[in-house]
């Protein structure tokens, strides 16, 4: 199933809503988008595909790509022939002020980029202006991304889907590579694991071999620190640092040394909002405490049952899901097949949030044995990620509590409901809440995985110097969305009552080139240009070495269960061999040492930038414009 474009799903507005419940919207210029372009929009019927199945993508959204000006204007001017002796222009790039090491990493990229005559425009910026800039394309020439850890991205659709396929809205750089596509949409209809193992591990194999991604570096590690003067039990979960609520785990089998059941957990902050559907990041997490959902992982990162007792797969289209017998709500009503069959056609009638990117390909749902908890889903076409993906994405929601709930409420958007205290059925119960500052979590010692410990009440600390600080003096056991530098963990070692834990890591930091831009279309560019990052740098110097160099130009890395081992190696740090296949590709250097184009005259290169992807592959994207 392959996250597509949907020209219905996201309009501009919704796209900014998006970036405000991330952090907020400011205006700012620059690089960033501009709803002040004062240019007619005609100009884009120069811009023309390869293949027009593409072209849906670029068309039927308002102010978005072919209808939005400003980007009309940027990719016009890069799909335009250079003149003779025309520099190769300047790249811009946009980090996250919050970022520190994406800021460090970036200062020592472009001075080592200078010396083979390129030459970056790094701007920084708050999270909000990043995000409205990458939401609508308008972040310049290459998308920085980190990995975001949660449960339900470790299956292959969440990156190689919506940040490679070429006609997902979140392939930043607009690469069109018509075998890796193919690979894509067979993964998502693959029933059987083991095939779809086969196409996920081939579509990593296009992706390393044409040059798309570059990973400058795979982690960093997830350290963190916990009081273990007070608690033992704490299990550490693979790509996940302990104490992460994605990962729950840790508080369910705590062990309180002492007569003291309550966990303090210090967080840099809260909640944008306790509603599950319209839910940011950190309520995600904690929302799955307090909602369950159906398939969980194990510290291995396997997918296990949940409140799904069972699955059975009947064909290629239809599962059925059995429901955990005996649970409860918070409430004390009993959990039953109605509320998981309600769950999912609330999800069809109504915009469903973070749970669209799975849910948005359901059919219908129906009871096929109510007495034994069996519900029967199906899917508009063949799934492959049911078991990765769809149920550890869900969750159940009390049909008592959540019917009629949009009319009495007079909203449309599901996101836009005000939820004062959420109820389901998972092992922690919402206890007091103060916006901004506190939040209770109750253990409900009657779910079938029940805590040992009493309470969590998360605290807003809003620096990690400060939870450093307060956990040395004994006031926070455990920390939630901070993972420590090696020099923040030393701080804490000498505290007898603290261990620091590390877990392994499935994380990265990674660049996407705007492929469909000069001079990124041109493969042998892309080879130069991937030998110009000292990956070192960043893994031993800005992550103090709690990090690994990349082996392969992967989302999917080594550690992840989809990992593809036998991916082309990554182009080592080399300034004199970028140089050099520069000069072999036809490239030049002007009196101040900036990278010239090739000649016009040079048929070689030209056939490059028309092809765009390595021998053997097929662009189905933009075409230059031909004079």
């Amino acid at each position: 199933m392959t996250h597509e474009f949907d020209p219905n799903d996201l309009d501009r507005r919704q796209m900014l809503r998006l970036a405000a419940v991330m952090g907020g919207v400011a205006a700012f210029g620059g690089l960033l988008p501009d709803d002040a372009v004062a240019q007619d929009a005609g100009d884009a019927s120069k811009i023309t595909v390869v293949n027009e199945k593409y072209m849906r993508l670029y068309k039927q959204r308002k102010n978005f790509l072919m209808n939005d000006p400003g980007w009309v204007k940027e990719t016009l001017a890069r799909i335009t022939w250079p003149k003779e002796g025309t520099e190769v222009p300047e790249f811009g790039v946009l980090v996250q002020t919050a970022n520190q090491d994406w800021i460090d990493a970036w200062r020592k990229f472009a001075a080592d980029a200078e010396k083979v005559g390129l030459k970056y425009n790094v701007q920084t910026v708050s999270q909000s202006r990043y995000l409205e800039a990458i939401l609508t394309h308008r972040h310049g020439d290459v998308e920085v991304h980190r990995a975001v850890p949660r449960p339900e991205r470790l299956d292959p659709a969440e990156w190689l889907v919506s940040r490679a396929y070429g006609l997902d809205r979140r392939n930043y750089g607009e690469w069109t590579n018509e075998q890796y596509d193919a690979e894509i949409e067979a993964q998502a209809k693959a029933t059987s694991k083991a095939k779809r193992m086969q196409h996920v591990h081939k579509a990593q194999a296009i992706l390393a071999d044409d040059l798309y991604i570059t990973q400058f570096g795979w982690g960093p590690q997830a350290i963190s620190a916990y009081n273990s003067g007070a608690f033992d039990g704490a299990k550490g979960m693979t790509g996940f640092a302990l104490g992460d609520f994605n990962m729950f785990q840790t508080y369910l089998g705590l062990k309180p040394k002492t007569r003291r059941k309550r966990v303090i957990v210090g967080a840099k902050q809260l909640y944008k909002t306790i509603n599950i559907i319209g839910a940011s990041n950190r309520f995600r997490a904690v929302g799955r405490m307090i909602y369950d959902r159906l398939a969980y992982l194990d510290d291995k990162l396997n997918v296990i049952p949940w409140a799904a007792e069972s699955w059975k797969q009947v064909d290629d289209r239809t599962f059925d899901i059995k429901l955990r017998p005996g649970m409860k709500f918070h409430d004390g009503k009993p959990v039953t097949i109605h509320d998981l069959k309600f769950t999912f056609d609330f999800m069809l009638k109504y915009d469903r949030g973070f749970f669209w990117t799975t849910n948005r390909y359901l059919k219908d749902t129906k009871i096929q044995d109510e007495a034994a908890g069996v519900l029967r889903v199906s899917f508009k076409e063949p799934y492959g990620p049911f078991e990765d993906y769809f149920l550890i994405l869900n969750v159940i929601l009390p049909k008592h509590i959540w019917e009629g709930i949009m009319e009495k409420q007079k909203v449309s958007d599901a996101r836009q409901l005000r939820i004062d205290k959420p109820i389901g059925s998972g092992p922690f119960k919402f206890g007091r809440y103060r916006k901004d500052t506190e939040s209770q979590l109750i253990a409900f010692k009657e779910h079938f995985s029940k805590p040992t410990i009493d309470e969590i009440v998360i605290v807003v600390v809003p620096s990690v110097d400060g939870i450093i600080g307060r956990m040395q003096s004994g006031e926070i056991d455990f920390m939630d969305g901070v993972e420590l530098t090696p020099s923040q963990a030393a701080q804490l070692k000498s505290a007898k009552h603290i261990s620091v834990v590390r877990s392994n890591d499935v994380n990265w930091l990674h660049g996407v080139t705007r492929i469909s831009w000069l001079p990124w279309r041109d493969y042998e560019f892309r080879r130069a240009w991937h030998h110009t990052f000292d990956r070192s740098f960043l893994v031993n110097t800005v992550w103090e070495g709690a990090a690994r160099v990349p082996k392969s130009n992967t989302f999917l890395v080594e550690g992840n269960p989809w990992h593809n081992p036998n991916l082309p190696a990554i182009p080592p740090f080399d300034l004199a061999k970028a140089r050099e296949i520069l000069k072999a590709a036809g490239y030049s250097w002007n009196s101040n040492g900036r990278l010239v184009y090739p000649s016009a005259k040079n048929e070689a290169w030209k056939a490059r930038v028309r092809k765009v992807v390595k021998d053997g592959y097929t662009w189905g994207g933009i075409k230059m414009i031909e004079s």
